[in-house]
């Protein structure tokens, strides 16, 4: 059976407003959230920055899942 909860690592998105005069800096590089989302609706549940911190929170809520009647 496959989990309900999965880690995927994707990009993070940098927005940056720009001022008259100010000059744009670059999106830095490898930078990304490591998100827990539901793989049938893909809602996300969290963004962490460590991939530690979304893998406990993906297990603790496939663990509720399963004692969940």
């Amino acid at each position: 059976m496959e989990p309900e909860y999965v880690v995927r690592k994707v990009p993070k998105v940098v927005v940056q407003g720009i001022r008259p005069g100010e000059l744009v800096r670059p999106t830095p590089i490898n930078q990304y959230w490591f998100v827990v989302e539901h793989t049938k609706t893909d809602q996300r549940y969290g963004e962490h920055d460590d991939e530690i911190d979304a893998v406990a929170e993906c297990e603790e809520r496939n663990a509720k899942i399963k004692v969940t009647p």
